[in-house]
């Protein structure tokens, strides 16, 4: 009976963990938002982005697609794709410079969260300057934790 329920158990999860179940299909709904990102619809693009992220967990997978949102003025894709790409980097790396990029498009065009974002890129940068500026942005737009670093920062 142990050996048939070890059995069932490997059956079960050699099933479950298989390749064909571990990746969502594409169906007719994120096939459209493809077809649409790529006549460079910038919601579409994130949408599909988010799925690559959320669903799949796939971030490499997600970042083309939040940049080409980006790239369509949907700016929360210039954050997500900068968040991503600031992790897969370290302090002054080639990742980081693109991150401050994409941090700093959405942040001109008044996302709060990138520009926290930028103010704490700068900081871990040791460019405090710099860092305060973006706090205080972010800050101005109704960020709180970007208010306390602001603080914290000039103080």
């Amino acid at each position: 009976m142990k050996n048939l329920i070890i059995a069932l158990a490997i059956t079960i999860m050699s099933i479950v963990l298989s390749p064909q179940y571990i990746f969502a299909e594409d169906d007719e709904k994120v096939t459209k938002l493809k077809g649409l990102c790529e006549k460079g619809n910038g919601t579409a693009c994130f949408r599909i982005g988010e799925r690559y992220r959320i669903v799949e967990q796939d971030p490499k997978s997600a970042i083309p697609y939040f940049i080409k949102a980006c790239d369509g003025n949907y700016y929360t894709g210039c954050t997500h794709a900068g968040i991503l790409i600031q992790n897969q980097g370290l302090q002054y790396s080639k990742q980081w410079k693109q991150a401050a990029k994409l941090y700093q498009k959405s942040c001109d065009a008044d996302s709060d969260r990138a520009c926290f974002n930028l103010g704490s890129l700068k900081y871990r940068e040791g460019r405090q300057k710099a860092s305060a500026k973006y706090y205080k942005k972010a800050c101005d737009l109704g960020n709180q934790q970007a208010c306390h670093n602001f603080e914290k920062v000039t103080n």
